[in-house]
């Protein structure tokens, strides 16, 4: 199975990236999604059955989960990494940090929402904003769906000292692409971009 080319149809847009922290239950998806380009990652779709793209990684995650997805998404593609899925996109895994600018691939970023940004510079969106970005755990919650019980304090070490760090490989290539970004999760613990309020994009 061949990598997917990513085409430039968002080219001059603002996509927005609807991550799982545990702020995304709260947060005015609709209508973000309604305003603007949107990529949901993983159980986000349930909050955006509309997003234009599901993405995901994690093959795990697509094996629990693909009947409930392919009955209940309704955009327009379904991307993923490495992973070989009938009728799912895929994308070819070109390294831990950075930004790929080889359309067909995208660096991993050991996390989902690394890899959709790449992603959306891909689409040609020249704002990205970042939902559901919490980065941590947040009254005892890491994901806006689950409870991790006994695995908080290894997900919290994996996301700050493993996760975080490689984003801001990430930030200068994307100031040179003219990329802006902004982290749409009050309360964040990825403080690379400039953090504001969801409501305030609605306008």
């Amino acid at each position: 199975m061949s990598y997917w080319t990513v085409p430039p149809q968002w080219y001059g847009e603002r996509a927005v990236i609807l991550g799982c922290g545990p702020s995304l239950a709260h947060a005015p998806v609709t209508q973000l999604c309604r305003m603007n380009r949107s990529i949901a990652l993983n159980d986000a779709y349930l909050r955006a059955p509309h997003a234009d793209i599901l993405y995901f990684c994690d093959l795990h995650w697509w094996q629990v989960n693909e009947w409930q997805v392919r009955n209940a998404f309704f955009g327009k593609w379904i991307v993923t990494l490495e992973n070989v899925i009938s009728g799912v996109r895929r994308l070819r895994n070109t390294g831990p940090i950075g930004l790929e600018t080889d359309p067909c691939g995208v660096r991993h970023g050991s996390n989902s929402g690394y890899q959709a940004i790449n992603l959306a510079y891909h689409l040609g969106a020249k704002e990205i904003v970042l939902v559901g970005f919490d980065m941590q755990t947040v009254n005892g919650r890491s994901h806006w769906r689950t409870r991790n019980g006994d695995n908080e304090d290894k997900e919290q070490r994996v996301m700050k000292n493993v996760i975080l760090p490689k984003f801001q490989t990430l930030q200068k290539p994307l100031e040179l692409a003219r990329v802006r970004v902004v982290n749409a999760t009050p309360g964040s613990a990825l403080t690379l971009w400039p953090i504001v309020d969801p409501q305030n994009l609605l306008s």
